[in-house]
């Protein structure tokens, strides 16, 4: 009886660390689930390509108590006061439409692109935000070497002399710099069309589908000139086969596009709302970076210029801005790419006809930023 007895106690005791062990395993997995693992995305271009700066020397960032920790190329520990708070995985970007598109389908959390990008995917029903500006300027007009063409008016003359409409790429479909160009246009009077068949038009816009082949399609004569963001332009003339004809100064009317929005960080709804503390250190960072792109301009040069393979000097010469404070300037230059969004028909959604108040409501939340 007292063998059995004592057999029996014996199970009851084995189960019972059984299931302390068990309980210690859950309990050390539901520990690891709390740090999330998440996707970023940004390009490979100095608009949105700066977040590599953040990548490469983290030491620089690490004093602000907010860094990256790379793995590997494509992931990173986000590490806030010395401990890890997310893993994010990094997917490199062709441009704003496709990082709009990838968080819209939950592929991506946090991404950087041209702010009628994310505006256009809100009023598409993206449930997404923009949560910073990032940059302005570095947009530029590009044709040919020795096209001469260095102002509005020579620009202008050269489209209405042409016996069939001047082909003008852009990188991505509701990018900045073809939103800019094509507003541009239709103001000064130009007949644009999409439809390589329409011979009556005075230009054709051709979507070169990133930013990657902007440089081969003039070598190419796949268009006659393009539009697109920095670097690309002044690599072109570095490399000889492109030539700066206008940068936004140069864009009539009376210097209305001067030192304009572009580029914005955005997260999706999920991330603002279910991973705070990730979202407020993720936006300090993006913080830091555009000040520290801002005030180490020679460093930025020389880690961009092996990152995207020109030199640094034509790093130099981008004529680009890093800030994430928005201000009243900032938000009169997004208002007006909402006028000319709503004007050229690309709102058909959610934000279409909406003030822009109501855009602000629906399209951005500055809850995590600092300097708001």
């Amino acid at each position: 009886m007292k063998k059995k007895i004592l057999a029996l106690l014996t199970s009851v005791i084995m189960l019972g660390l059984a299931g302390c062990g068990n309980n210690a395993s859950a309990s050390s997995k539901d520990k690891e689930k709390e740090i999330p693992e998440l996707t970023m995305s940004w390009g490979n271009e100095l608009h949105t390509g700066v977040m590599n700066v953040v990548v490469k020397n983290p030491d620089a960032f690490k004093k602000s108590g907010v860094y990256l920790n790379a793995l590997s190329k494509d992931k990173f520990e986000l590490i806030e006061n010395d401990k890890k708070i997310a893993t994010l995985n990094f997917v490199i970007s062709k441009g704003g439409s496709e990082t709009a598109n990838l968080m819209s389908q939950g592929h991506v959390d946090y991404g950087f692109g041209s702010n009628t990008a994310f505006l256009t995917a809100v009023d598409n029903g993206a449930k997404l935000k923009i949560a910073a500006p990032f940059q302005s300027d570095g947009i530029a007009l590009v044709f040919p070497p020795e096209s001469n063409l260095k102002t509005w008016d020579a620009v202008k003359k050269h489209i209405l002399d042409s016996k069939t409409p001047v082909k003008i790429g852009y990188h991505s479909p509701v990018s900045g710099p073809r939103i800019v160009i094509e507003s541009v246009l239709k103001a000064q009077g130009l007949k644009v069309t999409e439809d390589p068949a329409d011979n009556s038009a005075n230009v054709l816009l051709v979507d070169l589908k990133g930013s990657n082949n902007l440089l081969p399609s003039l070598t190419s004569k796949q268009v006659d000139a393009w539009v697109g963001p920095s670097h690309h332009p002044e690599a072109a003339e570095e490399k000889g086969v492109g030539e700066i004809a206008l940068t936004l100064k140069d864009f009539p009317e009376d210097g209305q596009w001067t030192d304009f929005p572009c580029c914005v960080f955005a997260a999706t709804d999920k991330a603002i709302n279910d991973y705070p503390e990730v979202t407020k250190a993720l936006t300090k960072l993006v913080s830091d970076n555009a000040k520290y792109c801002s005030e180490n301009k020679d460093e930025v040069a020389k880690i961009m210029s092996e990152v995207i393979g020109v030199s640094a000097d034509t790093i130099k010469k981008c004529q680009i801005n890093f800030f994430t404070t928005p201000s009243d300037k900032w938000l009169n230059g997004i208002g007006i790419y909402v006028e000319k969004l709503n004007e050229m028909n690309k709102f058909n959604g959610e934000l279409k006809g909406l003030s822009f108040d109501k855009v602000k409501e629906k399209a951005f939340d500055f809850r995590y930023l600092d300097n708001k």
